[in-house]
Formats: structure tokens, C-alpha cells, sequence
């Protein structure tokens, strides 16, 4: 009887998702034929940036992505693979050694090593150099990672206290020596599904129903900000401000924890770029190009049919990129 209940709930989530796939390809399609041809933002360096057509990288579902700090590469992950391109060329090197999905991945700051966390409970830090492991660490199941400014620590979370097999996961932000690959220390006691440091590394931003501030040292903390069930974390590069992602884009004054602004749209995902000019946003299968400023839509870049997606600034800003169920997108400006 249990075992029939079992199949009968499974049949019903089938259902219910072929449904909401199917009317979200509807929809899609609806908005995409909205969309303009070209959208063109402000940009320090360049002065227009202008995207038209993506070229597809990878047709690969792909479940995280991230950039180098000189944004010449991009790290994608495809169930237990880690593939790491080469934005220019088009090539990547495979990167293989975990035995279960990978649930995410970051570069270090000083551009020597990405790690990655999977769930067969381990971290692993790779040398981009050599694209050789440098180690392994048993942290239990994490979902997000980054690293500190000075690549010196690595700080983990993860989303769920205990997973559906009965595998337990640490609460709060566990911090990592990245050299010696031992435990340092942890901050806070819920379930995290964002973490961001601050540009100069002495505060966190650590979040699940709500953004919690930190500052790192004294372990104090300085704000809790009403974000709404969180998405993603930014820091703007001055660190003055942080931006949280939810059913509404979010504004913070870091300094006093008062909202700055709340935009007109939600986002799973947030990326800046490097001049600090430009917002992407992952919103449903799009990509959204605000001015951060004056928090004024630029325009919308369709991402994905099927899926919400994940975004990246890269090649120094000039390059924008989205991942999603059916692939990887890159835009570059001019291109056709």
C-alpha cells in the first residue's frame, strides 16, 4: 500500500511538472517574441556595450557556473563533471574526481585555484594552472561556497539541515584553511543559501528566509535584513551596499541596514560587472541588464525555454553568460 501511495505521489509531480514545463515553453515563447533584437548598456572602459544573438557553448544541462577574476574562464559543472573553458578559444579541460552531482563551485580571488563542493560530501580544490587536484576535504553536503578576499579561507554552507537519504549537513557558515584543508571555525546556526564576503573581508552576508550581516572577527552581528527567502548575495565593489536576491531584487546600505531599493523584479541569480555599471539578473529563463545607479531596466536577454538561469560577467565585463536546463549561453557585444 505504501508502495503504491509511493508511485502514486511520484505520478502526480510528473504531472504537475510536465504542466508548468509545458505552459512556461508557451509563455516563453510569448516573451521571446517580445524581446528587442539588441540591448546595450552603459560601460566605464567601452562606453556601449550592445548584445544581440548568444552563441551556444555547451547544450549540456549544467547546474552551476562561474568566472575567473580576470574572466578569461568559465567553470560549469554537468552532473559529476567540472568543465573548464576557455571564453576566447571555446576550448575546456574536463575535470573529473567527484562521485556525485556537483552543487557548487568558485574561484579563488588570486585566480590559482577553483573548488568545488559535491554531494557525495566533499569539497575538492583544483590548481588552475595544472588542472590537477590539489585536495580533498570531508565537509558534509554543501550547496554554496566562496572564497575570502585574500584566498586564504573558504567558506561553505548548505541549504538543508538533513537530506531526503538521512545524511546530515552542518548549519551556519563553516570556514576552511584553504592550505592545510582543516576546519577554522563557524558563524551562525540555520541553514544557509547564500554566503558573500565583503570587498575587504572583514564582514559576511549569510542568509535563508532572511540576510543575516556579520562582522567576521568579533563574530557580532551587525543586521538582519527582511530580504525574503534569499536566491543570491552581492557585494557592491566599494562595499557600501549588498544586494540580495529574492521575489524582489533587494538594495541594502551596508553601514546601516537600511533598504535602499527594492526593484521591479525577482531574481535567482546576480552578477556585477567588474566596473560596477551593470546588474545581470537571472529571472525565470531571462537575463536582465539593469544600471545599478539608477536601478533602471536596460533591457532582457532570453537565457533558456525550459529553465530559470544562472549568470556571469565575463572577459573584463565584455562577455555576458547564462546557464541553464538546455545549455550555455554566451553573448559578446556586436556579435550577430
Amino acid at each position: 500500500m505504501l508502495k503504491r501511495r509511493g508511485w502514486l505521489i511520484l505520478g502526480v509531480i510528473i504531472a504537475t511538472i510536465a504542466v508548468l514545463t509545458g505552459s512556461y515553453f508557451i509563455l516563453g515563447k510569448t516573451i521571446a517574441a517580445r524581446l528587442p533584437q539588441s540591448v546595450c548598456v552603459p560601460a566605464y572602459e567601452a562606453g556601449i556595450l550592445c548584445y544581440r544573438q548568444p552563441k551556444l557553448l555547451s547544450s549540456q544541462q549544467t547546474t552551476a557556473i562561474a568566472t575567473s577574476p580576470n574572466g578569461k574562464l568559465l567553470a560549469s559543472t554537468s552532473q559529476s563533471t567540472i568543465y573548464l573553458w576557455d571564453l576566447q578559444t571555446k576550448r575546456f579541460t574536463a575535470l573529473k574526481g567527484h562521485n556525485d552531482w556537483v552543487s557548487a563551485i568558485a574561484f579563488s580571488p588570486d585566480g590559482q585555484t577553483l573548488a568545488s563542493a559535491s554531494l557525495d560530501r566533499s569539497v575538492k580544490l583544483w590548481s588552475l594552472k595544472t588542472g590537477l587536484l590539489l585536495g580533498t576535504f570531508y565537509t558534509g553536503r554543501v550547496t554554496c561556497l566562496t572564497f575570502s578576499p585574500d584566498s586564504r579561507t573558504l567558506a561553505t554552507g548548505s541549504r538543508l539541515s538533513k537530506w531526503a537519504d538521512g545524511s546530515f549537513s552542518r548549519m551556519g557558515v563553516q570556514f576552511w584553511d584553504v592550505e592545510t584543508r582543516q576546519w577554522l571555525d563557524s558563524l551562525g546556526d540555520q541553514p544557509v543559501v547564500a554566503i558573500a564576503y565583503s570587498p575587504n573581508g572583514t564582514q559576511l552576508a549569510l542568509g535563508n528566509r532572511k540576510t543575516q550581516l556579520w562582522q567576521i572577527k568579533t563574530k557580532k552581528l551587525l543586521h538582519t535584513l527582511n530580504s525574503g527567502d534569499l536566491t543570491a548575495l552581492l557585494f557592491t565593489p566599494d562595499g557600501e551596499a549588498l544586494l540580495t536576491g529574492s521575489s524582489k531584487i533587494k538594495l541594502w546600505d551596508v553601514k546601516s541596514g537600511d533598504l535602499a531599493h527594492i526593484f521591479s523584479a525577482g531574481a535567482s541569480d546576480l552578477a556585477l560587472s567588474p566596473d560596477g555599471v551593470t546588474l545581470a539578473t537571472g529571472t525565470g529563463g531571462t537575463v536582465q541588464l539593469w544600471q545599478l545607479d539608477t536601478q533602471q531596466l536596460s533591457g532582457i536577454l532570453r537565457g533558456s525555454w525550459y529553465s530559470g538561469v544562472s549568470v556571469e560577467f565575463g572577459l573584463g565585463g565584455q562577455a555576458i553568460v547564462s546557464s541553464g536546463s538546455d545549455g550555455i549561453r554566451v553573448w559578446r557585444p556586436n556579435e550577430n
